[in-house]
């Protein structure tokens, strides 16, 4: 099943990351892209704030989404999942009570942001043994895939 996942809000219930912090999506979508990876599902994020005429930009199985002001994010993820030919195979990633129950409308499954991201940690391979530190291991081609596009995230107008 698909993942709809509202990004601000999944940020601020990570522990690792914070929405003070001005690189708090790249280092998401970081954690998201391996996820998206390891799991073979489709991520779908959406973040506010992103610059008006941007496209949504790709990597495998995540699509990002940063939607321009006025705009909210939360309102782009339910017009996407309203688009949707049948929004009961989705699962909407959110901790926002509004987004939820119009998702739920729609027949979407709801997870937390703290649900979701447990099963992310137990997704995660097991550390290499006692005493070493686990390495996540990427290829170069695809390491420089997501550079890419996350500079390309870098060059919106933060003041958008």
């Amino acid at each position: 099943m698909p993942y709809l996942i509202d990004g601000h809000n999944l940020i601020g219930r990570h522990p690792g990351l914070s929405l003070a912090d001005p690189d708090d999506e790249r280092d998401l979508l970081k954690l998201l892209a391996d996820h998206a990876r390891r799991s073979r599902r489709k991520l779908v994020v959406f973040f506010d704030r992103g610059q008006t005429g941007s496209r949504p930009q790709r990597h495998g199985s995540l699509e990002v989404h940063f939607v321009p002001s006025p705009r909210t994010a939360d309102d782009a993820l339910l017009d996407y999942l309203r688009r949707l030919p049948d929004p009961r195979n989705w699962r909407v990633v959110t901790s926002d009570r509004r987004v939820a129950a119009q998702a739920r409308q729609h027949g979407a499954v709801i997870i937390s942001a703290d649900e979701f991201l447990r099963s992310m940690r137990a997704a995660s391979p097991p550390p290499g043994g006692a005493g070493q530190e686990s390495q996540v291991i990427v290829r170069t081609s695809e390491a420089d895939d997501i550079e890419g596009w996350l500079r390309a995230f870098e060059r919106r107008d933060p003041e958008a």
